[in-house]
Formats: C-alpha cells, structure tokens, sequence
C-alpha cells in the first residue's frame, strides 16, 4: 500500500516546530488526509545542506521508486529545501506521480507544464532570497566590526570594551608583550614558568600552554581582526609589531614541527648541516663530516661523499683548519657592511615589483568575481520575466548561466586565496630578515663573545646555506 507521509525539518527554534506540527495536523484534518508515516529530519539546513546529505529526502527518494507513496505533506516549499537542486528532488516524484502538498501553499506539482515552471522558479526564489538574506546578514556583521571591531562577548585578552567599541587595555596589554618577548627569547616552558614566578594571573586564571598560544597565534595583536577568511585591519589595536609578531610565528612552527628542525646538533662542528657543494653535474650536494689525523691532532673535515663515489677529476675535501676561518671571515664582512637601511632598499627594489603584480592580479580577479555576481542578477531578472510571462526565453538558458557562473566565481575566488597567501609570505619574509639583522646588528661582539654551542645556534639562525665551487664561495643568509 502507498503511504502519506509527512516531512518534518526539526529547527533550532522549537516554537517554529511546533507550528509546524500543529499546522499540518490542522491541514490533513482538514483534508481528510490519513497520514501513515512521519519522517523527521534533525539538524539540517534547506540552504546549506545537498540534497544526497538529506536522509529524509533520501528517504523518499527511495519510497518513491519503489512505489510505496502515495503523497508527502510540508509545511511550506521551503521546508523541502532552497537549494536549486531540490528541483530534481521534485522531477522524481512527478514521475513517480507522488503529490507534494504544502500547508501553506496547496499541491506544488499540479499535472501540467505551469507546475513545473512555477515550482522551478519558486526553488530559484527561495534560493536566490536565501543568498541575498545571508549576505545582508554577513554585510552588516562586517559594517559593525569595521566600525567598532567589536560584535559582542568577551574580548580577546590584552583588550576592553568601552561604548561598545575595543579598546587596548592597558595593564593586560603588558603581560600580552611579557609573552611574546619571553616566547621568542626562552620559548613556552620559560614563558610559563616566568609567570608563575611573577604571579601574572589571566583575568584571575593560571595560564596554560593553550592560553598562551591563544595569544602568540591571535593576529589581533598585529592589529588585524579575522572575519570570512579575511584579515580586517585595525591599527590602533597593535599591541606588538609585526616583526614581533612573525618571529613568534616561526619558533611556534618550529616546535610544531620537531624532528624536521633545521638545526643540526649531533656534533659541536660549526658549520654542520650548512656547506653543500656544486659537483661537476651541476647538482648542490650537502657535505658529510669525516675526521683525518694530522702532526696537530685530529680534525674533522667536509667531503663531498658524491664526488668521491664517482671517483671525480677533483674529489672535494675540505680541511676545516682552512676553510672555517675562510667562511668566518666572510661571514664578518657581510654583517659588519650590511645595514637596515641596506636590506630595506633591497627588498623594495626585488619584492616591490613581486608585490606589486600579486596585488594587480588580485584586483583583477575582484573585478572579475563582481562582473559575474552581476550577471548572475542579472539572469535572476530573466528568470522573473519568464515568470511574469514577459519573456519567452528558455528557462535553461538563465539556470544554466547561472550555474556556469557560480563555478567559475569559485574558481576565481580559490585563486584569490592563492594570492593573498604569497602576499603574506612576502610580508613575512620582509619582517623575519629585518628582525634577525636587528638581533644580529653588533654581530662581531655577539659571536666572539658566545661558547661553541651559542656560535652553531647562531650560524645556523643566519645562515640558509653557503654553497662551495671549484672557484668561489657562495653564502648564502636567511636576510636576502
């Protein structure tokens, strides 16, 4: 026997349930109508949700094929869904020849070709208005944040909220400084354990490891509030500089990450993990450490273990008692004759122009993104023509637009995110190489003055790799 079945969407709000319930109950009374089954769907939005997600349509679906039903029973269209392919939802229970019946809005598949163009642009309606209620909603979140930076509850650690606007608090904008020069300094076990020494409370909490990372992640205190995937800028939020910021940035990364740290500490060897050498082929291979003895003693040496298994015209094994003091000398130099103002002059002349096309091809993509939004409003007018009976174009033409657009929309969108990513990696670059020049400006005196241990720590902070030929040397620092 076909069944009756009604669809219920179980909301949020239990007063909408509820009426819900009580109105299709009135209405199939009315109707004289035996309902022989309820389907109840928990938790799903009409919009958001697809159609294959659905159970309870799923269920249909499957009672329809199998011709078990008779009629189902909504409280209005939209409880059925919003999304543009509940359309096909309802082709198969017009083939099936299952009524669709809305408390609200009588038989929604009545037997004719009008049926089917008004429940096609009943579905594109509902959706449409759906986008545009969404849209009005995220708008006037971001106008109230861009105005005030604050949208209610309580606010990130470091701030205060006076007339409704955030504002820098300024006792906990301290200890938000104390973590972050502390984390970059000593990293998160010193930090924690220089809090409990200072008795430094979080709103009259201990802090945690998690607490603290809230705050080394939070770009919040570079000033910037993160809203849709998007970075809005405050700048009377800052509490630390993006230098600050970046450096903290790394360690974090760093300690996410052990085992694949790039500091290489099996051995007290300055240089370990850094020299590579550029064989024959072309190809930069990283040096291996072997020891010789010599009339001094022992000393270790760098090979280049490739070359020597090929058994190259010259195989590469360089005495550390030579190249060591080589490589110092160098580095020296460099340090003592590079300057902020040097390295900024670089990376304006080299990353401006890098800058400068990402941010173009970002424009161009906005201008694409609102071009298509446009012509999307604009096949929506089409459809409300044919709807009015104003125009007899093919109601495929402007879905089909439609959905051709939306793709190419998140196409387009996928590259944006593509580009803002590799805006910021420049940025970061920038902040990273000027932080190490501004730790590192009196380098001589800080290397003369560190044990072998604090050298290593040291190179290896500065230094990407120095790359050795037959002829030159080539060093290479994490500031270029």
């Amino acid at each position: 026997m076909k069944q009756n079945v009604v669809l219920l969407r179980v909301s949020t709000d239990m007063q909408d349930f509820e009426s819900q319930k009580s109105g299709i109950a009135k209405y199939v009374k009315e109707n004289d109508i035996t309902v022989h089954k309820t389907i109840e769907e928990q938790g799903v939005s009409g919009y958001k949700t697809k159609l294959e997600d659905r159970e309870g349509l799923q269920e249909l679906i499957q009672m329809a094929l199998n011709e078990e039903l008779e009629c189902i029973i909504v409280f209005n269209q939209d409880r059925l869904g919003r999304r543009l392919e509940i359309l096909s939802f309802m082709t198969i229970m017009n083939e099936q020849n299952v009524k669709v019946y809305s408390v609200t809005e009588g038989l929604l598949n009545e037997d004719n070709d009008t049926s089917e163009l008004i429940q096609a642009i009943k579905f594109w309606t509902a959706n449409y208005e759906s986008k545009k209620t969404s849209l009005r909603v995220k708008n006037g979140l971001r106008a109230t944040i861009e105005k005030n930076a604050y949208t209610g509850g309580v606010p990130n650690f470091g701030y205060k909220v006076i007339d409704k606007k955030l504002v820098i608090d300024e006792v906990e904008s301290k200890v938000v400084t104390f973590i972050f020069d502390n984390y970059i300094n000593y990293g998160c076990k010193r930090t924690m354990e220089l809090l409990e020494e200072n008795n430094i409370l979080k709103r009259g909490e201990r802090w945690t490891i998690s607490k603290v990372f809230s705050v080394l992640y939070n770009p919040i205190y570079i000033g910037k509030k993160k809203y849709q995937g998007e970075l809005l800028d405050f700048p009377e939020l800052q509490i630390v500089s993006d230098i600050i910021f970046n450096k903290a940035q790394e360690r974090a990364k760093s300690r996410n990450t052990r085992g694949t740290n790039r500091y290489t500490n099996r051995t007290n060897i300055l240089f370990e993990g850094l020299l590579f050498h550029r064989c024959e082929d072309g190809i930069e291979r990283k040096l291996t450490i072997d020891y010789v003895s010599t009339k001094d003693g022992r000393v270790h040496t760098y090979r280049c273990k490739h070359c020597k298994n090929i058994k190259a015209k010259i195989t590469k094994n360089f005495n550390s008692t030579k190249i060591e003091p080589l490589l110092l000398d160098n580095i020296r130099s460099i340090m003592n004759n590079i300057s902020i103002e040097t390295l900024e002059k670089k990376y304006n002349e080299e990353i401006t122009s890098d800058r400068t096309a990402i941010v173009n091809n970002i424009d161009i993509i906005n201008k694409n993104i609102n071009k298509k939004n446009k012509a999307i409003d604009k096949a929506m007018n089409v459809i409300e023509k044919i709807f009015m009976e104003e125009s007899n174009v093919d109601i495929n033409i402007p879905s089909n637009m439609i959905k051709k657009l939306n793709i190419e929309i998140k196409e387009l969108e996928e590259q944006l995110e593509v580009y803002k990513k590799e805006l910021e990696t420049l940025k970061n670059t920038t902040s990273n190489a000027l932080y190490l020049l501004d730790k590192y400006k009196d380098f001589e005196n800080l290397f003369e003055k560190s044990n072998n241990e604090k050298k290593k720590v040291i190179l290896q902070e500065l230094i990407e790799k120095i790359v050795i030929t037959f002829d030159e040397i080539n060093i290479q620092l994490n500031l270029y």
